[in-house]
């Protein structure tokens, strides 16, 4: 069996894990294809939180742009976010740090969770 799935990662620098999800202006999209994670692109959203309050209107924009992903990782991630995400399947993860321990956290994330599908 092929797995292949996709991840949005939250970052300012494209080496850490380092923006709220509603400050974020820029996602790095990673997939994982057979054993190995592959950079597809970075992409860019407009940010919706305005000093504590956002607008929904745009944060079901963004998360309709990020519907192609399995999940999204961000160092934090607001409850009215947590809740468009899982309405649209896609995991929430906040795991701040190197992208690339969240790559390696997410991948055994995702091998337990397949044990009990």
């Amino acid at each position: 069996m092929v797995l292949h799935y996709r991840v949005a990662i939250a970052s300012s620098n494209g080496d850490d894990v380092d923006m709220h999800f509603g400050r974020a202006d820029d996602f790095y999209i990673y997939q994982y294809l057979v054993d190995e994670w592959i950079f597809v692109e970075k992409r860019s959203l407009n940010p919706v939180c305005r000093g504590g309050y956002h607008l929904e209107s745009q944060m079901t924009d963004n998360v309709e742009r990020l519907t192609d992903c399995q999940y999204v990782v961000a160092s934090r991630i607001g409850a009215g976010a947590i809740a468009q995400l899982q309405a649209k399947n896609i995991i929430p993860m906040a795991l701040p740090g190197d992208i690339q321990d969240a790559l390696d956290k997410i991948y055994s994330y995702h091998e337990i969770k397949r044990l009990f599908e």
